[in-house]
């Protein structure tokens, strides 16, 4: 595919992949497959080039002072494959597959960009400007160290499913399908994937010695601290890579319920705790939930929330989520916080979990629920960054994913919580 038909492509992408409800990842993926002339070099240049586009959007409009999709994506091809300004106008020629020529006064706004860099901290960062304060609010000193981070490309881990092997032995594992891994220095379940590798077609994979897992989902699982024998609830269970965590660490013994409000993004839990060995799961419905308060020793809130934390994997939704979906979404985490209290037992602990780098979702909201519900207190614990009350974990300090983590617990002799409509 010649270089022009590429951008033009990657600018009829760049919208789609801001606006579309679907992750960015899986909208070039559906190119792919409905446009078999792109061979796989071709596949995978555009997709490398377009999350670069979205890691950086904030940037690059900013110098641009606008978000023509053509214009970001040929200022993108400058700054980030080192090409001539002059080359990649010259793209842009109108022959079969490129981009319409632009205009004179285009090219004067291309070449102001490319000498520019923005003014403001969040622009030069590729933060929505709005979201910058609710950043530094969580991460203060850190904020620009962590949100550089976040421009980068997010690492491969795997969990090592301990009821099947031990590090060393998935290791070994992996390396007889030409994977090569190094043991995480901070989470002792992971292993770090040299380069990229198509894990789930490894025998390791397929025999259940390892998940695909960042190694903060994995850090948060083993802060948890679930044990044998105990009721432990999933209540925000997803796919169910925490919940496959968590029956490692309680060995296989005890109950694991698990639980979504929407089923659907359960649908593959099943077969995935088949392959991993895993018997002890219990899915609860909705309507089911009354009847368990009172019952957990531990529950595990991993809310949904901006995913701000992610934004190395999905960064289109940091352009996606506006202030409306984040009052939302607090609200929400809010309403979950009091429901999954109100299933522990009285010597119950609850883990609030976000992948989120904003206080208003994590520190605001914990203290919140502390504030409204004085029966309750933080329980420290050890985590990747040391024996802490409050765990928040990032690229610069445990070399994961950006994610938040509190246990609190029920004071001895206190008021339970009650669950609300």
């Amino acid at each position: 595919m010649r270089p022009a038909a590429r951008l033009q492509i990657i600018a009829e992408l760049l919208p789609l992949a801001l606006s579309e409800r679907q992750p960015a990842d899986r909208l070039v993926q559906k190119w792919g497959r409905q446009n078999r002339y792109a061979g796989s070099k071709d596949r995978r240049d555009i997709s490398n080039r377009l999350f670069a586009i979205l890691r950086h959007y904030g940037n690059l409009t900013a110098r641009l002072e606008g978000d023509t999709p053509l214009l970001v994506t040929m200022l993108a091809t400058h700054l980030f494959t080192d090409t001539p300004l002059d080359e990649v106008v010259a793209l842009a020629d109108g022959s079969q597959y490129a981009p319409k020529p632009i205009s004179e006064s285009d090219a004067k706004t291309l070449a102001q960009a490319a000498a520019e860099t923005p003014a403001e901290r969040a622009d030069k960062l590729s933060v929505p400007v709005w979201l910058f304060d609710d950043i530094e609010a969580q991460m203060g000193d850190e904020t620009e160290a962590v949100l550089t981070a976040m421009l980068d490309r997010a690492p491969l881990d795997v969990r090592v499913n301990l009821l099947k092997a031990d590090r060393m032995t998935a290791q070994a594992a992996l390396f007889e399908d030409k994977i090569e891994t190094a043991p995480h220095p901070k989470v002792e379940t992971a292993l770090r994937v040299s380069g990229t590798a198509q894990i789930i077609m490894s025998r390791a994979y397929k025999a259940g010695l390892v998940e695909v897992q960042d190694a903060g989902a994995q850090a948060v699982a083993q802060i948890c601290a679930a044990q044998p024998f105990e009721t432990v609830m999933d209540f925000c269970a997803g796919a169910g890579g925490k919940s496959l965590a968590i029956a490692a660490q309680m060995r296989n013994k005890g109950r694991l319920l698990v639980h979504d409000a929407i089923a659907s993004r359960m649908k593959h839990l099943a077969g995935r705790a088949r392959r991993a060995g895993v018997e002890i799961i219990e899915s609860v419905a909705p309507h089911d939930l009354r009847g368990l308060e009172g019952q957990c020793d531990l529950v595990v809130a991993d809310v949904p929330c901006s995913g701000t934390g992610r934004w190395r994997r999905a960064p289109e939704t940091k352009w996606r989520l506006n202030e409306e979906g984040l009052a939302n979404l607090r609200e929400l985490q809010a309403q979950i916080l009091r429901q999954a209290a109100a299933l522990l037992n009285p010597e119950g602990r609850l883990a609030y979990v976000t992948c989120s780098l904003l206080s208003s979702e994590n520190d605001w909201q914990v203290d919140k629920f502390l504030e409204e519900n004085q029966s309750f207190e933080v329980l420290s614990s050890d985590g990747p960054c040391g024996h802490q009350a409050r765990h928040i974990f990032h690229p610069c300090n445990a070399d994961t994913d950006g994610l938040y983590m509190v246990v609190l617990k029920r004071r001895a002799g206190g008021e339970g919580v009650d669950f609300g409509v």
